[in-house]
């Protein structure tokens, strides 16, 4: 207890505060008993102290002088070690020709472990800042600290599998999304984030053989608290988070809903809530101070072309398309610099994804649902100039994997062809098309050997282009378009595939397993692609869900014969002569006569099987309701 001599007028008890009372305005009790300290701090163990020439500082200045500190030991820390294993600096897949070296590397040594305190731009932007989450000046150096077992949900997670989890994690997946700390001990990302450190868990399950039981049972507690963030503070570190989930989600099985599509939506609007679209404005959009050094605005701008990417790419098998990434954001100056900012790798990635997009509007714009001469000439048109764009992004390729995404965007725009009759394909379309099929497959099948897990690793987008690859070939091979194509390569690449689809299971009824089991079944049918008379049956039913809608009508095809659900689906269509019977220009039926038809009642009800949903159909959905029925969506 400090001296409490108080001048102090013999008339009039003047009233002292002390100054811990003071800082946090708190009434004191001080003045009552000067020979003990007041009851706050002797409750709270503070040492009771008045002090005349005491100064009240404001918390925030206090917070910001801490995160100022913390940020001086982590950049010390960063520059006195190096790991001796760097994942982050490569390509998220090693070359062709560089088979052993990604071989080698997996005996790398375990990557930094040292604890780093979380840099300012990981505070909320609602919360404020407590200064009893700001620790003690010193960092501790956790690299002699054993792991602590962590618990989510009542599932416990042992030590040895948390380190060896985050080593997998570092090796296998960290490498395709750079923005992760590779210093970061699981202590210490525990302590920064919970989040995150479950999705990196629960990633790293994924192709954990140590013990394979952890993906069951902790994909629902990892999916849980991944919709708890709708309802918290948004971080950055949050978002790393989901996208960390959304790039590797976890096996969708005929029990589980799937929540990519939604989550996807979510990751775009958090992001932009905490300002990663606009990088150089971003304190505009925290409460507390940011350090928008070339470090963290570059660390923004990546994290955002990483969002971008995963929202373009989720549209569209889902027959939504995003708008373009150039549009936003707005402002050219802030667009410039969020651009100029991302990496090279993210640049050419975005580029392609850009065209696939824009390419799948001007394709539903163009009308996909009933193709007359005129549409199919017009589309012919806009896939020409959208494979010219994608090749001309090629030339700027500087590794197999950059040419690796040329070929899927490749697949993609030509894939569309696919949805004009039969009769009317070009043969040299084709061919260009199943050599494209081919060479995704075959490259797949190289990053399947040039590491242990192989494609079990690679992210959703390169799932979807193989599901693609393959029901494409199968619908060339099964039908006489096969005439136009190499069918010695395409059969054994379709082979390939199939065997794919066996490696990128996770789990024996996940999507993967069942596309799998399906095309197999279908190739070794006799009534597939065959109409009841026996006649060939290609064209496509399913043609409102662009490239996702070539995967869908090859599943309504199993399900009719394998799936008892005969009759549920509309019947096949023929030839352009089916078509044209839906076009008034070809003697078909008027707009009104078109609208009331059995063919779109039948359709109507391709949307209400339960098997459906799990190939993203909502259930009990019946898109030609009388709320749209004022003749907007007739064809012209």
């Amino acid at each position: 207890m400090s001296d409490r001599d108080v001048h102090q007028d013999d008339s009039k008890k003047v009233k002292r505060a002390c100054t811990e009372c003071r800082q946090q305005k708190a009434r004191c009790d001080a003045h009552l008993n000067h020979d003990r300290p007041c009851s706050r701090c002797q409750r709270m163990g503070h040492e009771c102290k008045i002090s005349e020439p005491f100064k009240r500082e404001h918390k925030r200045k206090r917070a910001s002088e801490f995160e100022q500190r913390a940020r001086l030991l982590q950049e010390r820390l960063s520059a006195s070690y190096r790991p001796n294993f760097e994942p982050l600096a490569g390509r998220a897949w090693p070359s062709v020709n560089s088979v052993e070296s990604a071989r080698d590397s997996r005996s790398a040594e375990r990557c930094g472990q040292s604890g780093v305190l979380p840099s300012s731009s990981f505070q909320s932007t609602s919360a404020t800042v407590d200064e009893s989450h700001v620790q003690q000046d010193v960092v501790s150096d956790d690299r002699w600290e054993p792991t602590v077992a962590r618990t989510i949900n009542g599932q416990s997670v042992d030590p040895a599998d948390i380190d060896q989890l985050f080593d997998h994690f570092r090796t296998a997946y960290a490498p395709q999304l750079p923005f992760l700390d590779p210093l970061k001990s699981p202590n210490a990302q525990y302590a920064s984030s919970p989040f995150l450190f479950w999705a990196i868990i629960g990633v790293g399950c994924r192709t954990y053989a140590r013990n394979p039981t952890l993906l069951a049972v902790l994909a629902p507690a990892v999916l849980a608290a991944a919709l708890s963030t709708l309802n918290s503070p948004v971080t950055l570190q949050t978002i790393q988070g989901l996208l960390t989930l959304l790039h590797w989600p976890f096996p969708k099985t005929s029990a589980t809903s799937d929540l990519l599509y939604p989550l996807t939506g979510a990751l775009i609007n958090m992001a932009m809530q905490i300002g990663l679209h606009l990088p150089i404005s971003a304190q505009e959009f925290s409460k507390v101070r940011l350090c928008l050094d070339t470090a963290e605005i570059e660390r923004r701008a990546r994290t955002w072309g990483f969002c971008q990417l995963i929202h373009l790419r989720s549209g569209v098998p889902k027959g939504s398309p995003a708008p373009a990434v150039f549009d936003i954001p707005y402002d050219l100056d802030e667009r410039r610099i969020m651009f100029d900012n991302l990496s090279a790798e993210q640049k050419f990635e975005l580029k392609l994804q850009d065209i696939v997009n824009r390419c799948c509007i001007a394709a539903s714009q163009n009308g996909l649902r009933v193709m007359t001469s005129d549409r199919e000439r017009s589309l012919d048109t806009l896939l020409a100039m959208f494979s010219a764009q994608v090749a001309s992004i090629g030339l700027d390729a500087s590794s197999d994997l950059d040419r690796f995404y040329v070929q899927l965007a490749h697949l993609c725009v030509q894939s569309l062809h696919l949805y004009k009759s039969p009769g009317s394909q070009d043969p040299t379309i084709l061919f260009d098309l199943s050599n494209t099929c081919c060479q995704v497959l075959e490259f797949s099948e190289l990053i399947d050997k040039a590491s242990h897990n192989g494609v079990a690793t690679s992210s959703m987008w390169i799932y979807i282009n193989v599901m693609l690859a393959c029901h494409v070939l199968l619908r060339l091979l099964k039908s006489s378009l096969s005439c136009s194509i190499d069918t010695a390569r395409a059969q054994a690449a379709f082979f390939s595939g199939v065997g794919l689809h066996k490696r990128m299971s996770l789990q024996n009824d996940d999507l993967s397993a069942r596309n799998g089991v399906a095309l197999t079944q279908i190739w070794n049918s006799t009534r597939a692609f065959r109409s009841p008379n026996g006649s060939e049956a290609v064209a496509l039913r399913v043609r409102s869900r662009l490239i996702g809608g070539i995967i869908l009508d090859g599943i309504v095809w199993w399900r009719e014969e394998f799936g008892e659900a005969s009759g549920i689906y509309a019947p096949p269509l023929l030839d352009r002569d089916d078509v044209r019977t839906n076009d008034p220009a070809h003697g078909g039926p008027s707009s009104e006569a078109f609208r009331n038809s059995t063919s779109i009642h039948a359709s109507s009800e391709l949307f209400n099987d339960p098997m459906s949903n799990e190939f993203g159909w909502p259930v009990d959905y019946d898109i030609f309701s009388a709320l749209w029925d004022d003749g907007s969506l007739v064809p012209n």
